[in-house]
């Protein structure tokens, strides 16, 4: 019998085991190749009115076409021309949660879609509904609702049982403590989401991959929880919000955002090939030293400040 017991403690041990070792060799399998997945940054910017930038949005290219936007605040949309993308090319839009300065310009995008001759479904993605905070759905039927909507004459394309050009289709991600929810956007483009702590808002990071290229967005947060630290594992590109100083004594700022040692362990611990810093406020625009000095305490890879329009290549140095 002690035998037995012995045998099945060992058999248990070796499936986990195997189950840590098939998770990371399925993150470390394959080699990403330098170009096939690009970030641009449409907004490296967050809520403020005087620091020159668009507030938050990355638009992912996959094989030289535009297929993922992650957030779409204030100055976006211009952007989003600009970049040249193909309006046609776009799959789907993450949200990683309701803020303004993460959102403000989508209203923009769903009427300017159709004028690029958009006919397709767009999957959204977004957190789900905590406490007095929207998820996805509340907030959606705030904006397009056909009776209270703010934007109620857009409501047919948010509307499952009306004929329209182009439809919305609403995925609400909820997903418990540090599970990892992942969506296939087809057979070699995928998108997974963790819960992050950004106060008492429903936020979400998000992980992109497609060829072996792989890139985290953290959104905001703390990271109080370490939840970043599986979802960004050898990770290519960390793309992290700098939106709060070292020793910054604003206690809002401590609560919503990572101070820049937390930023640099994370890359750190989950070997992110590249780590850009977005975000931006004016509380850390101009101590990039300070933020880089704390950073390299745990982090010894390759650190991008990010602007607007900036292209980010995926895999390489």
């Amino acid at each position: 019998m002690l035998q037995k017991k012995r045998l099945s403690k060992i058999s248990l041990s070796l499936l986990f085991a195997g189950c840590l070792w098939g998770y990371a060799s399925s993150v470390m399998a394959a080699v990403c190749q330098p170009g096939k997945l690009v970030v641009q940054v449409l907004g490296s910017g967050g809520p403020e009115l005087s620091d020159q930038r668009a507030s938050t949005s990355y638009l992912i290219w996959v094989d030289q076409k535009a297929r993922i936007l992650v957030d779409f605040g204030s100055g976006a949309a211009l952007n989003y021309e600009k970049s040249g993308a193909n309006p046609a090319e776009l799959d789907a839009v993450l949200f990683s949660h309701f803020h303004v300065d993460h959102t403000a310009d989508f209203p923009a995008l769903v009427k300017g879609l159709p004028f690029a001759g958009y006919n397709k479904e767009l999957r959204v993605f977004g957190p789900a509904k905590r406490g007095v905070f929207p998820g996805i759905k509340e907030f959606m039927h705030a904006l397009f609702n056909r009776d209270t909507g703010a934007y109620a004459y857009l409501a047919d394309y948010a509307d499952p049982d009306v004929s329209s050009q182009f439809k919305m289709e609403l995925e609400e991600v909820s997903v418990k403590p540090k599970e990892i929810k992942r969506y296939d956007i087809d057979e070699s483009l995928t998108v997974s989401a963790v819960s992050v702590l950004h106060g008492p808002v429903p936020s979400l990071a998000w992980r992109v991959e497609s060829k072996g290229c792989s890139v985290t967005f953290s959104g905001d947060t703390s990271n109080t929880d370490q939840a970043l630290d599986q979802l960004a594992l050898g990770t290519d590109v960390l793309l992290a919000h700098n939106a709060a100083r070292e020793n910054d004594t604003d206690e809002v700022a401590r609560l919503l955002h990572m101070m820049p040692t937390e930023i640099g362990r994370i890359a750190g611990v989950t070997k992110a090939g590249k780590l850009v810093l977005s975000h931006r406020m004016k509380r850390t625009l101009g101590h990039e030293m300070e933020s880089t000095t704390a950073i390299r305490k745990n982090y010894a890879g390759t650190i991008l400040f990010a602007n607007d329009m900036q292209r980010i290549i995926v895999g390489g140095k």
